[in-house]
């Protein structure tokens, strides 16, 4: 089956770049969800603003403007944005929208396209089916999670030191993670604080993610126990993310599924968050993490947060029986296990 995927984002990028230097979330599940249809026997092609095309593992990546000039697939995803659409006369035997963020302005315009050809949307959460029917969208909507390299997590749930991790974007949290964090150190002297990511994954430069990192930062000195990992290759953030005892991730943004905490799970590092959006879908509270609820800028809230760390980094057991449950619960976002969701979209109505 012929499947064709239209990013029109006008951030360059290219499947290489998953590994190095990273990708932002959206971005890491197209190359994933599309290796995984190739690899199944598909042929798959994405047009996006290509850094360098090619074919790799498997999947033809194009410029955006070529699809012009390509006979019509099988199945046309258009991902995330309304620009993505295929134009109403599409010759496409199969129309799919795939929404990746919290905006409905996507699926509305292509429902009043392609409701009445049998047109689908896929989302990632009930926090997006949320915004969906908020605004009144309708559309035959379908729940598929996004992809995790779950094969690639295998390091033992035990034995890890007193490793905090922050792996979001910088401002979704990271001020609140640094303001509670000496209390924490102050309990447990041998903390560190691991923090990752960094602008790299949207296309930035060095100097230009150093520029906002020193906007965030304000030009202070970390707190003792903080260590500044910025953008790893993925190889190392995997590992990375196996050492963490803790993921601490206080949020104030509209997560609609969360990568770093479903990874969290896969590597079996239980993940202290916020109840926000698609965070209560990640996290199952007391089961595969802590859900800790209140404005994260508020110092009670703070206290939550630190008090919870220093219970996981000092109960080794219950750490344990989080871990094991993360991992098992992410053994469902499996790429084969996904791009076999989104198979049966199309051979359930064939």
């Amino acid at each position: 089956m012929r499947w064709q995927f239209h990013y029109p984002k006008r951030t360059s990028f290219y499947p290489p770049d998953y590994d190095n230097p990273g990708l932002g979330g959206c971005e890491a599940s197209l190359v994933l969800l599309t290796r995984a249809l190739a690899a199944r026997g598909h042929d798959v092609e994405v047009f996006n603003c290509c850094y360098h095309p090619g074919t790799y593992d498997g999947v033809t990546w194009r410029m955006t403007w070529e699809l012009d000039t390509i006979p019509a697939p099988d199945v046309a995803v258009a991902v995330r944005f309304d620009e993505a659409l295929w134009p109403a006369d599409s010759k496409a035997a199969h129309h799919l929208f795939w929404m990746l963020d919290d905006r409905a302005r996507g699926p509305a315009a292509f429902a009043d396209t392609f409701r009445d050809r049998g047109g689908q949307v896929v989302l990632a959460s009930h926090a997006m089916r949320q915004r969906v029917q908020a605004a009144a969208v309708d559309i035959p909507t379908h729940l598929i999670p996004l992809p995790v390299e779950t094969e690639r997590y295998s390091r033992p749930l035990t034995g890890r030191g007193p490793i905090c991790l922050f792996a979001s974007m910088p401002n979704r949290g990271l001020d609140a993670a640094l303001a509670l964090w000496p209390r924490i150190r102050a309990a447990v002297p041998d903390a560190e604080l691991w923090v990752t990511s960094g602008w790299q994954l949207w296309g930035f430069t060095n100097s230009e993610s150093d520029d906002r990192w020193h906007q965030i930062l304000g030009g202070r000195p970390l707190p003792d126990g903080v260590r500044l990992l910025g953008t790893r290759p993925r190889a190392e953030l995997i590992e990375i993310q196996q050492q963490a005892a803790v993921t601490l991730y206080p949020c104030r943004f509209p997560e609609m599924f969360c990568l770093s905490a479903a990874e969290s799970a896969a590597a079996g590092t239980p993940v202290i968050t916020s109840p926000i959006d698609a965070l209560t879908e990640r996290v199952h509270h007391n089961q595969t993490g802590i859900l800790i609820e209140g404005d994260i800028d508020e110092p009670g809230t703070q206290y939550a947060f630190a008090t919870a760390a220093i219970g996981l980094l000092t109960d080794p057991t219950r750490r344990a029986a989080m871990a094991r449950a993360g991992r098992a619960d992410a053994v469902r976002l499996a790429p084969d296990s996904v791009a076999v969701a989104w198979e049966s979209l199309i051979t359930s109505r064939t």
